[in-house]
């Protein structure tokens, strides 16, 4: 097979760790973050992209009393970097604090969703200087309103990205959700797009994603206080509300989300936090999703869930979740002192077969933090994940991950013909087991997900003892696929649209013409199965009918550099 060309921007790193399960080291006594987070329930959001375009993922923290609190990330460490967004304490108190480069100009702007206030939109003009342009962008100015999760994405599938926020409506004025169409320039046009506008709900936050693989990006809502979450699936004119259909209407204080492949089945479940309980949200395989947390135990005890971050924390193949629980009553800084804080969850994902919290063997800060919304990334690019929370406090609570023998891959997507940011991107991974079945991974880019979050770009894969990835499927969100060959793994990868994958893989007699001889290649391996199929152009592991379509669509082409 051929060996990918792409661009790597971090080096193999040796890793350095143990056989253990992977934990985390509390670092906020070394690396202090000064933060603003005086009240529960009303958490600020949190953001951990790389804002200044130098390959380092930063950390940008919301903060009531002039918007942000933004620490960037270089391979020395943190440091604190003012922006000026000529905002007064009061002029917004900011849920969503979501970073995104709107007009492809390789500069990141920013969003705002205010609580109290009206929703902020900045361009950034270079070196962090950020213009004001709300008034001409198009969107809402009702400071009435309560504007919490943003999610970003490009839902029309033109190049340019669109918006959804969700309003947090519990009192008048009774307004629905928004979602609005971007021209790339940085000005947005509200649509319903097939949204219910009688539907008046206290609604967290918006995520998008594809679920049922049909290259259309699905959204997915959370509502607090007992309104049923609604799921919709993307179609070419519009979302279709499926959410009772899938069972994905689940009626619960929801609070935040966790979208993972807990048994690499190919088919994603997804955790739901709430008010004393848990939703555990599992696909049959009909596209029917029924709730299996009360036979793993989840929680455990009565508990108030908030963020919830999924990712394979100790890089062993199969991803696991850390679920904030903190007390639903608004206390304030300090807590008093008769208060007992509720304890964390760290849900170690036992192989597909199980969990088992596992939060006792984490540092006392990190069982006990009141925090309300937590990111991940991996700001030392060791491979290991790391976690940023907004604890009630005056300081950042940062985990930064224990690495382990376990094996991995960080990717970033980067688009030409699609959004820069490559928001949307669908990468899967595709493995052999010991026994020589194929397993697939996927990840999905988004922007603006779980509870008031912001996760990193960078794209995280764990696979145990498996030091090659066989194969690489990137799908872009224009329509490009592109697959990478034998990718080792333990480094980082930028994925640039339309440049990842071998210039001609179907040329397999080096003649430059994709013609008779190379089809005879293909049909010769036609229910080869494993990763050395010549032919297996979909990364299924097989060589089949869509496999000879695939190879049929470019016979006769010429190849090129």
């Amino acid at each position: 097979m051929t060996r990918l060309s792409t661009l790597t921007l971090c080096a193999a790193l040796v890793l350095h760790g143990t056989d253990a399960l992977a934990q985390w080291n509390s670092v906020g006594d070394s690396v202090f973050l000064p933060t603003f987070m005086l009240g529960g329930t009303y958490s600020p959001g949190v953001s951990a992209v790389d804002v200044d375009g130098d390959g380092w993922e930063d950390l940008t923290f919301g903060n009531d009393l002039h918007g942000v609190d933004l620490y960037l990330r270089s391979e020395t460490g943190f440091e604190e970097t003012p922006v000026d967004l000529g905002l007064e304490p009061g002029d917004c108190t900011p849920r969503s604090v979501v970073w995104v480069d709107f007009d492809n100009d390789a500069d990141q702007d920013l969003f705002l969703t205010c609580r109290v206030g009206h929703n902020r939109i900045y361009r950034n003009t270079g070196d962090l200087v950020m213009e004001d342009i709300t008034d001409s962008s198009g969107i809402n100015m009702d400071a009435e309103r309560k504007g919490y999760g943003l999610s970003i994405a490009d839902i029309n599938l033109d190049g340019h990205l669109d918006l959804f926020i969700a309003n947090y409506v519990s009192a008048l004025p009774l307004v629905a959700n928004e979602f609005y169409l971007g021209d790339g320039q940085g000005h947005f046009t509200a649509t319903e797009w097939g949204l219910p506008q009688d539907l008046i709900t206290p609604s967290h936050q918006g995520h998008f994603i594809d679920l049922n693989d049909d290259d259309r990006l699905d959204l997915y809502v959370i509502n607090d206080k007992d309104f049923a979450n609604e799921y919709y699936i993307g179609t070419d004119s519009g979302f279709v509300d499926l959410s009772a259909e899938t069972g994905l209407d689940v009626i619960t204080d929801a609070m935040g989300t966790a979208w993972i492949d807990e048994d690499l089945d190919g088919r994603r479940e997804v955790y739901i936090t709430g008010l004393d309980e848990a939703f555990f949200m599992k696909d049959t395989g009909d596209f029917s999703f029924v709730d299996v947390a009360p036979e793993y135990g989840m929680p455990p005890e009565p508990t108030t869930g908030w963020a919830v971050i999924g990712a394979d924390f100790d890089n062993d193949g199969y991803e696991d979740m850390f679920v904030n629980s903190a007390d639903f009553i608004h206390y304030q800084y300090p807590l008093p002192s008769w208060y007992t804080p509720q304890p964390n969850k760290w849900f170690h994902n036992d192989g597909g077969t199980g969990w088992t919290d596992r939060i006792e063997e984490l540092p006392v800060d990190a069982q006990f933090a009141e925090i309300y919304v937590m990111v991940q990334a991996d700001w030392n690019q060791d491979g290991a994940v790391d976690l940023a929370g907004l604890p009630i406090g005056l300081s950042a609570l940062l985990l930064e991950g224990e690495p382990t023998d376990g094996h991995w891959l960080e990717v970033l997507p980067r688009g030409t013909e699609s959004n820069r940011d490559g928001i949307g991107t669908k990468v899967t991974a595709y493995t052999s087991d010991a026994e020589g079945q194929v397993v697939q991974r996927v990840r999905q880019a988004a922007c603006g997900e779980g509870m008031l979050q912001q996760n990193s770009r960078w794209l995280h894969f764990g696979f145990g003892p498996t030091t090659t990835v066989d194969s690489l499927v990137v799908r872009w969100p224009m329509g490009l696929e592109e697959t990478l060959y034998d990718v080792a793994t333990n480094q980082r990868l930028m994925l640039i649209e339309g440049e990842s994958a071998p210039a001609c893989p179907a040329d397999f007699d080096g003649s430059g013409l994709i013609g008779v001889e190379d089809m005879l290649v293909v049909l010769g391996a036609y229910g080869c199965s494993g990763s050395d199929c010549a032919g297996d152009f979909d990364g299924d592991g097989l060589v089949g009918s869509a496999d000879i379509v695939l190879f049929l669509a470019q016979f006769g082409e010429f190849c090129t550099d």
